[in-house]
C-alpha cells in the first residue's frame, strides 16, 4: 500500500512543471487557488505581481521540505511502499 504524499506536494510539483514549460504566471496563480498549503497562496501572490523567479524558488524550497529532503530523509512518506 502506497503512502499518501503530504498536503500540497503533488499540486506544487505540477505547478513547478508548468513554470518550466513557460505557462502564463496568471494562469498558474489560478491553479494554486485552493491548494491546502500556505506557500501556495504566497506563490500565487508573487506570480500575480510578476515575481516568477521568487515564486519558483519558494515553491522549490517548499517541495523539498515536504519531501523531507531538508533533514536528509528523502521522500519519507513514500518509504516502504515497494515490497
Amino acid at each position: 500500500m502506497q503512502g499518501l504524499p503530504p498536503t500540497g506536494y503533488l499540486e506544487i510539483e505540477r505547478v513547478l512543471r508548468l513554470l518550466d514549460l513557460g505557462e502564463s504566471d496568471i494562469w498558474i496563480a489560478g491553479k494554486l487557488q485552493g491548494v491546502g498549503h500556505p506557500t501556495a497562496a504566497e506563490a500565487a501572490m508573487l506570480l500575480r505581481r510578476g515575481r516568477r523567479r521568487q515564486a519558483q524558488a519558494l515553491l522549490e524550497t517548499t517541495l523539498l521540505q515536504l519531501a523531507g529532503a531538508s533533514n536528509g530523509n528523502g521522500l519519507g512518506w513514500f518509504r516502504g511502499t515497494s515490497r
